[in-house]
């Protein structure tokens, strides 16, 4: 038996299927370009702590290369360290 679009029944769902999932895809790109921009932010923090983390530890008398490294991999926590941590005699 065919439908008002011509197909028969057997047919339908499947063009019903593929109506759907083009949503689906466009959802799972979108959640690409979200993890790609978090993932971009995330670069972005550590560059910047990495970068403070360095002007702090020269301006108490610690090496600036280390710091900034430290601040590129653990961010926050290497910033809490360096602000504690008292001037070099």
């Amino acid at each position: 038996m065919l439908s008002w679009s011509g197909l028969s029944e057997s047919e339908t769902p499947m063009l019903h299927h593929h109506l759907l999932a083009a949503p689906e895809q466009h959802l799972q790109a979108a959640g690409f370009i979200l993890r790609g921009i978090r993932g971009v932010l995330a670069i972005i923090g550590s560059v910047i702590a990495g970068v403070i983390c360095a002007f702090v530890a020269k301006s108490k008398g610690y090496s600036a290369v280390l710091f900034g490294i430290l601040g590129l991999i653990f961010s926050i926590i290497t910033l809490i360290v360096v602000l504690v941590i008292p001037r070099k005699r």
